[in-house]
């Protein structure tokens, strides 16, 4: 367990920035397709959802027969979590550029963000909502060019030297105004750690990411997942 901690605090810390998204900057912000289901007309009236309405989505809404439980997104910002990645160091060094610009994004911009955990630990899911449609699609592309430019990292946290890939998919999410998928794999010492498969979706002003963080599991999990997320946020909003 202590030989995963580092990979552990690394999923934890990137799930919460919406730093495993993937796919093009480039085709984020010109609005091309990505892997991503346009919405039939443009949001109307996007707010920012505020931290209870944030909470209560993820205490009440049935994420494909799991149910999530909140924790406190501020700790992994500001706590350890955060700090073992800001002394992390990463090769390509950008990549931990991007890593810390995805989780101070909501701070810097006024964003709210609450994480969730399902009860059986085998999911995990963040909704972080900005002021305005600008700064999410900001985080989007933050979160695409995470993974077009940091498809093979090396990394040295907390002593440990772990070596991570990142390959998109076609992520199909209902309901979202663009989404991509992300499959991640992390190796210690040659031997493999942990691997992960994730959904940034955006929707109005919130983004959605959805992980799957078992071994067992796979993408299509992450993607009812963030379909779940994503209606209950257009429902909120």
């Amino acid at each position: 367990m202590k030989r995963l901690l580092p990979a552990i605090t690394l999923t934890a810390v990137l799930a919460l920035a919406g730093c495993t998204g993937g796919g093009s900057s480039d085709s984020a912000d010109s609005g091309q397709d990505s892997g991503s289901q346009p919405a039939a007309e443009e949001t109307q009236a996007a707010k920012q959802l505020d931290e209870a309405a944030l909470t209560n989505i993820i205490e009440t809404t049935d994420f494909d027969g799991k149910t999530f439980k909140p924790m406190d997104a501020s700790a992994v910002s500001s706590g350890e979590a955060a700090k073992a990645l800001e002394q992390a160091e990463f090769e390509p060094a950008e990549c931990k550029d991007l890593a810390m610009a995805g989780l101070n994004a909501a701070q810097a911009s006024a964003g709210t963000t609450v994480v969730g955990v399902a009860s059986d630990n085998t999911m995990s899911v963040g909704l972080s909502s900005f002021p305005d449609e600008k700064a999410t699609t900001d985080q989007f592309s933050t979160s695409s060019k995470m993974a077009e430019t940091c498809g093979d990292v090396t990394m040295t946290m907390q002593g440990m030297e772990m070596q991570m890939t990142s390959e998109t998919f076609d992520a199909k999410v209902a309901g979202a105004d663009e989404a991509v998928g992300t499959r991640t794999s992390m190796e210690t010492g040659g031997a493999p750690a942990m691997s992960t498969q994730s959904v940034v979706a955006r929707v109005g002003n919130t983004v959605v990411t959805a992980a799957n963080l078992s071994p067992q599991g796979d993408e299509q999990d992450a993607v009812k997942v963030a379909e779940a997320a994503v209606e209950a946020v257009k429902n909120a909003g």
